[in-house]
């Protein structure tokens, strides 16, 4: 499938989700909480938020450190030019671009930075499947599933085995390539042997250094610490959470604080393991359903689905908008365009357009 019409399937399905979310609420309602909110509390959120980045970006410096040594502060504008880029762009295009912008700013493979985006969305996935597990312990979530059930008719054990195996699958199994890089090497080579010549060698060097870029994980103890800094990563957004949820007054709907916490927490798991489908541009529409559904149905308090509604797009603009203002101001000062970044990364990234053991980093 070409670049366009990922494009455009992306933004269709966009504006499908964004149709639901709107036709499954009272408009006149959003528009009154949207009225009453205290955006005070919003900025401190954004605030929490960046702080989470700039850990994500401290796990990825861990991630690369095995090809090229690169400070914090040099790799924050390229996390934050990859953010924009996934939410402007469906089918989560700005891995491509942030795999490109690296290997041009720092002269590390492209391919292998590449891989190593792919070992954070699965440390994301893990940590906040973990938090889920945790807090359902405290938490009944049946009612949750159920909720989605009715709504979806797919059954709600489905829906959770569907999002939990394949992302605890592929964990596994990059652990497992990592741990014995050549086997897996010689594994791909035996798959591929019935292809022509030339492209059986250009998809090998390019596993190759895909499988380069998984080298941080042959350490357990390595394994753990990445896992240890994405904590922070995560509960500074949900902290974002927390802060729009005092904006919209839901601390007052809770019992106690302990509770309006976990709900939080709660709702930036589910929401960001549910939108997590590289399709929308920034998760624009699946986002706001999976997080006001979620608010909805948890059992610990009962909350307006219209206040939600107006609750959850306000936290996705705190997301969105932000990343994508300070990634054009870090684009704008290194005189890049968006545009090029995204051409070029979706160039690089096919095995088939250069031979990838003599990629250029230029």
């Amino acid at each position: 499938m070409n670049g366009g019409k990922k494009v455009w399937i992306g933004l269709l399905l966009s504006a499908i989700f964004v149709a639901l979310f709107f036709v499954t609420l009272d408009f006149g309602r959003l528009i009154d909480a949207l009225s009453d909110a205290n955006y005070f509390y919003v900025m401190p959120g954004i605030g929490l938020y960046l702080i989470g980045v700039w850990f994500r970006t401290l796990r990825w410096r861990w991630l690369l450190k095995h090809m090229r040594p690169i400070k914090t502060s040099r790799l924050f504008p390229v996390v934050v030019v990859g953010y924009m880029a996934n939410n402007l762009l469906p089918m989560r295009l700005g891995e491509l671009v942030r795999s490109y912008y690296v290997g041009k700013r720092e002269d590390v493979s492209k391919t292998a930075a590449l891989s190593t985006i792919f070992i954070e969305r699965l440390l994301d996935a893990i940590t906040l499947l973990t938090f889920i597990a945790v807090l359902g312990l405290i938490v009944p979530l049946a009612t949750v599933g159920r909720g989605f059930e009715e709504q979806s008719t797919i059954p709600w054990a489905l829906l959770v085995t569907g999002v939990t195996v394949p992302f605890s699958v592929a964990f596994i199994t990059i652990l497992g390539v990592a741990s014995f890089p050549s086997q897996s090497i010689r594994t791909v080579q035996a798959l591929i042997k019935p292809l022509p010549k030339t492209v059986e060698v250009r998809l090998i060097g390019f596993v190759e250094l895909f499988v380069e870029g998984l080298a941080s994980l042959k350490s357990l103890k390595m394994v753990g610490w990445l896992f240890i800094l994405s904590l922070p990563v995560w509960l500074f957004e949900a902290g974002l959470f927390v802060f729009v949820g005092y904006s919209f007054g839901l601390d007052l709907i809770y019992d106690n604080l302990t509770d309006f916490i976990v709900a939080m927490v709660l709702v930036t798991a589910i929401a960001n393991i549910g939108a997590s489908i590289p399709a929308a541009p920034g998760g624009i529409g699946l986002f706001e359903l999976i997080a006001r559904e979620t608010l909805v149905l948890l059992p610990l308090a009962a909350v307006d689905r219209a206040v939600a509604g107006g609750y959850v797009a306000v936290v996705h603009a705190s997301l969105l908008l932000p990343m994508i203002v300070l990634g054009q101001f870090f684009l704008w000062t290194e005189h890049v365009s968006l545009r090029s970044l995204t051409k070029r990364g979706q160039e690089e990234a096919a095995p088939s357009a250069s031979l990838p053991d003599k990629e250029s980093t230029s």
